[in-house]
């Protein structure tokens, strides 16, 4: 079964907003916003045996860039949070830009998106929690 959530932050130019559609083995979220939402980045991150650490969980994640874009920038740090504390694999194509930003403007971006992923990460988790009680 599929559960979409979409999720709202920021204001003016740095809104933005996730779509996250969630299936039993993994999740795709779209994440856009600033004055033009786009696809500029895509990641998958895959969940697996942490290499240093044994017994715990860490990721692999690999990351597709359209030409000069940064949009990586949010969608790596979501991809690995929700990977890592879902345990499944995890789709993010993210697009968020400001013409001409400024390191607080980027710094205001990445805050947005980390609330993003906090609010998404709790739905998800909420989701996953009355799927297993169905079981």
């Amino acid at each position: 079964m599929l559960a979409v959530h979409h999720v709202k932050a920021g204001q003016g130019r740095f809104a933005m907003e996730a779509i996250a559609t969630q299936s039993d083995d993994g999740v795709n979220v779209y994440l856009g916003g600033g004055e033009k939402p786009h696809i500029g980045t895509v990641v998958l991150c895959q969940p697996r045996q942490s290499l240093k650490t044994e017994g715990s969980l860490s990721q692999t994640t690999s990351t597709i860039n359209l030409m000069g874009h940064k949009d990586d920038g949010v969608g790596v740090p979501m991809a690995q949070c929700l990977c890592v504390t879902l345990e499944v694999p995890v789709v993010v194509t993210a697009g968020v830009h400001i013409a001409a930003a400024h390191a607080d403007d980027i710094k205001a971006l990445l805050k947005v998106a980390e609330e993003i992923t906090c609010t998404l990460l709790e739905l998800l988790l909420a989701e996953s929690e009355m799927e297993e009680m169905k079981i």
